[in-house]
C-alpha cells in the first residue's frame, strides 16, 4: 500500500473510530469484523472480545438463536428483515442487561467476501425522556384534579375534622367516642390523600447531594422491619459495594418505601424480599426490589403505573404510590421496570446514573 492510500485508510479508520454512533462489522458467517469505540461502550465489552467472536452475543434470546438462520435465509433468497431496513431492535450488554437501540443495516463487499455493517444508536436516553414525557402528562392531568378538589374538598374536611375532635373529647362512653375517632381518622386520610396529590402535582425544587444507595434502602428496610418480621417475610440484602448516586435522599427514601410496602403487602402470609445494589462503571447503579408474593396479573402489568389504578381491595390503597415512585426515579435521569409471575412473585428494577457520570451531566 502506497503513502497516500494508507493516510487515506488511516484518516477513514479515524472518522469510523470518532463516530457517536456505534459501528459493528460482520462477515457472512456473523462473525465480528470490527467495532468502533462507540460500539465498544454500548455493549461494554472490550475490542478483543468482540472482534472474531459471534455477534449473537450482542443480542438477547430469541434473536440471539436465530440470528444465524436468518442471515443464511437472506443470502439464499435476497429477503430482508433488517438489512437496508431500519428499526428499533434490543441488544444485550456485557453480563446481560439489555439496551434498546436503533439498527441500520448495510450490506457490501470487501475482496470479494460479503460484509455487513450495522450502525447502532444507543435509544436509553431517549426512552427516558419519552417516560419523563408521558410521567409529566399525568402529572398535568393530576394537577387539573387537584386545582379543582383542594379547596372545595380540603377547606369543609378540616371543619368536620376539628368538630369530630371536639365531639370525641366531650363523649363519656368508650363506643361513643371511638365512633368519633373513626370520623377524624377517615377525615384524615382524605386530607392525607389530597397532600399527595398536592405534592405530586407541584414542581418541586430539586435538590442534588451525594446519597449513598445502600444506606437509604437499609434506612426504608428499618422503617418497616417490625412490619416485615410479623409478617414472617425474610430479607435478603445482596449489596455490591457502596455505590452513590446524586439525588434527594428523602424522595429516593420515600421511593423504596413504596416499593417495599408494596412488596410486603403481597406477601401476606410471609415469603421473602430480596434487595439487591450493583454497580458497575458502565451501566451505572442497578437496584432491584423482589417479593415472592401473588405477583400481578399479565393484564394490570400496563396498568399499575397509571394515578389511581391499585390491584388492592378497596380502601388498602390510593393507586398513586407507584405514579410517585415512578417520577422520582425520572427525576433521578433514572428508569423503572416490572416483571412479574402470578403466584411467584414480582420484580421491580432501578437503574441509575452511577454519581460520576451524574456529577459531570447535572
Amino acid at each position: 500500500m502506497d503513502t497516500e492510500a494508507r493516510q487515506t485508510a488511516d484518516r477513514l479508520a479515524a472518522i469510523l473510530e470518532s463516530a457517536v454512533d456505534g459501528i459493528v462489522t460482520i462477515d457472512a458467517k456473523g462473525m465480528i469484523d470490527s467495532v468502533n469505540q462507540a460500539a465498544i461502550e454500548i455493549f461494554g465489552f472490550s475490542r478483543d472480545e468482540l472482534v472474531g467472536r459471534s455477534v449473537n452475543q450482542l443480542m438477547p434470546s430469541p434473536a440471539c438463536d436465530e440470528h444465524d438462520a436468518y442471515i443464511e435465509n437472506y443470502l439464499k433468497t435476497r429477503k430482508a428483515k433488517v438489512i437496508g431496513i431500519g428499526r428499533e431492535v434490543l441488544g444485550c450488554r456485557k453480563g446481560g442487561m439489555e439496551v434498546p437501540l436503533y439498527l441500520a443495516v448495510s450490506e457490501g463487499r470487501h475482496n470479494g467476501e460479503v460484509l455487513f455493517t450495522g450502525i447502532l444508536r444507543d435509544l436509553t436516553d431517549l426512552h427516558v425522556a419519552e417516560e419523563r414525557a408521558r410521567a409529566a402528562e399525568q402529572l398535568a392531568s393530576l394537577s387539573l384534579i387537584t386545582a379543582g378538589i383542594a379547596h372545595d374538598i380540603g377547606t369543609p374536611m378540616n371543619v368536620i375534622l376539628g368538630y369530630a375532635d371536639m365531639l370525641r373529647d366531650s363523649l363519656s362512653d368508650p363506643k361513643d367516642r371511638r365512633r368519633a375517632e373513626v370520623i377524624s381518622e377517615q377525615v384524615r386520610r382524605v386530607t392525607d390523600l389530597l397532600q399527595t396529590l398536592l405534592n405530586i402535582a407541584r414542581p418541586q425544587k430539586p435538590v442534588s447531594v451525594s446519597v449513598r444507595v445502600a444506606e437509604v434502602l437499609d434506612h426504608a428496610l428499618e422503617f418497616f422491619r417490625e412490619k416485615l418480621r410479623s409478617r414472617q417475610i425474610v430479607v435478603d440484602r445482596r449489596y455490591e459495594g457502596d455505590p452513590e448516586v446524586l439525588g434527594d435522599r428523602d424522595r429516593l427514601e420515600q421511593m423504596f418505601l413504596n416499593l417495599i410496602v408494596n412488596a410486603a403487602d403481597a406477601m401476606p402470609k410471609g415469603g421473602r424480599l430480596t434487595v439487591s445494589v450493583e454497580s458497575t462503571s458502565k451501566d451505572g447503579i442497578h437496584i432491584s426490589i423482589e417479593d415472592t408474593g401473588y405477583g400481578i396479573e399479565p393484564e394490570a402489568l400496563g396498568r399499575i403505573f397509571e394515578p389511581f389504578y391499585t390491584s388492592k381491595d378497596r380502601g388498602e390503597g390510593t393507586g398513586l404510590g407507584l405514579v410517585v415512585s415512578r417520577s422520582i426515579v425520572l427525576d433521578h435521569r433514572g428508569t423503572i421496570e416490572v416483571e412479574s409471575e402470578v403466584r411467584k412473585g414480582t420484580r421491580f428494577t432501578l437503574h441509575f446514573p452511577a454519581f460520576e457520570r451524574a456529577s459531570r451531566t447535572a
